[in-house]
């Protein structure tokens, strides 16, 4: 196949498609590219190969069963686990539906951070190996890789590549460039679902890594990622990776400009210039504007501060626990409080 680069694309929360997340990564990074008058001809879709896997299917199904049956999400769980030796997960799912709104778009997101923790995440692991190995096989060796992964789906594919590779890095196994983590939820989620951490795996840059550099995304404004959440967010002290590759390899990005009022936007992410131009200076050969070039780009990005302190304030007035619990009831009121925006 063709010697261009390959860039495999997961969703996060809520109704997806391969393709509908597909063409909110390609419209974004096109309107970045619009920017620079030298590359505003591009088409990031001509100048890579893009693969999308989507799991959402897999989760429709089971979101149909618990609303055809009469039982609660926690209810419902149980009876699906009958047998299997979760109890610490069970305890952390006591009490899940008062979290749960009634509105069926906001329990769509949510759920899906349930189920996965649940039985059915074993399924979405299997499913989306099979289609990592299904795509490695459809290039050459050699092939350049990049990965870009989007809130749950930072989680879904660290689960997957974890189980997918052996500890040790192997000659013939794919070259994965860089590795795009946006508001990456692996950490609660490995903790709750007592899986491999990401602090422990190999998803990582340097020794015992399977990637030659990390872009781990956040907007500070993002509930999906607060703090609070245990978001991903390791230190330089040795205890992930060593502190050169920390320094060489690891890249930590906080955007804060809003160009949409939802901060979890994959869209706003990537159209942001923090986070535009390290994408595009990776994703393209070519790419390398002037600075005065650069400079206009960063001024033609569009973004408003209006709903900044109301966003700023939502953490605080939310009174959300520290665990998945809190996470689900911060999906639901964020989804609740935005699902008019249509940006």
């Amino acid at each position: 196949m063709s010697d261009k680069p390959v860039l495999i694309l997961m969703h996060g929360i809520g109704m997806h498609t391969s393709d509908s997340f597909k063409e909110d990564v390609v419209e974004s990074i096109n309107n970045a590219l619009e920017r620079y008058p030298s590359y505003k001809k591009l088409k990031i879709e001509n100048e890579l190969i893009i693969h999308s896997i989507s799991y959402d299917h897999l989760f429709e199904k089971i979101r149909k069963e618990i609303s055809s049956s009469s039982k609660t999400v926690e209810h419902f769980i149980k009876t699906q686990l009958a047998g299997v030796d979760t109890p610490d997960l069970m305890n952390k799912l006591i009490g899940i539906d008062a979290n749960l709104g009634s509105d069926t778009f906001e329990n769509t997101h949510a759920l899906d951070v349930i189920l996965y923790l649940s039985i059915f995440g074993e399924s979405v692991r299997g499913f989306v190996i099979k289609e990592l190995v299904s795509i490695f096989g459809q290039h050459s060796a050699g092939t350049t890789y990049h990965f870009l992964t989007h809130s749950l789906g930072t989680s879904v594919m660290h689960d997957s590549l974890n189980k997918l590779f052996p500890d040790e890095k192997p000659l013939g196994q794919p070259q994965i460039s860089t590795y795009w983590s946006f508001a990456n939820v692996s950490d609660l989620v490995t903790w709750a679902s007592g899986l491999t951490s990401p602090y422990q795996s190999i998803v990582k840059p340097g020794v015992g890594g399977i990637m030659n550099e990390f872009y781990n995304i956040y907007h500070e404004c993002d509930p999906i990622a607060f703090d609070l959440f245990r978001r991903f967010d390791p230190k330089n002290n040795g205890s992930w990776i060593s502190e050169s590759a920390f320094d060489n390899a690891y890249r930590k990005i906080v955007t804060k400009e809003f160009s949409r009022k939802n901060t979890h936007s994959i869209k706003g992410y990537i159209e942001d210039p923090k986070v535009s131009y390290p994408l595009l200076y990776t994703f393209l050969d070519d790419f390398d504007p002037s600075s005065t070039e650069q400079t206009q780009a960063n001024k033609a990005f569009k973004h408003y501060q209006g709903e900044l302190n109301k966003i700023k304030n939502y953490q605080q007035t939310g009174g959300f626990t520290a665990d998945i619990k809190g996470l689900v009831a911060a999906i639901t009121g964020f989804i609740r409080y935005f699902k008019e925006d249509k940006q």
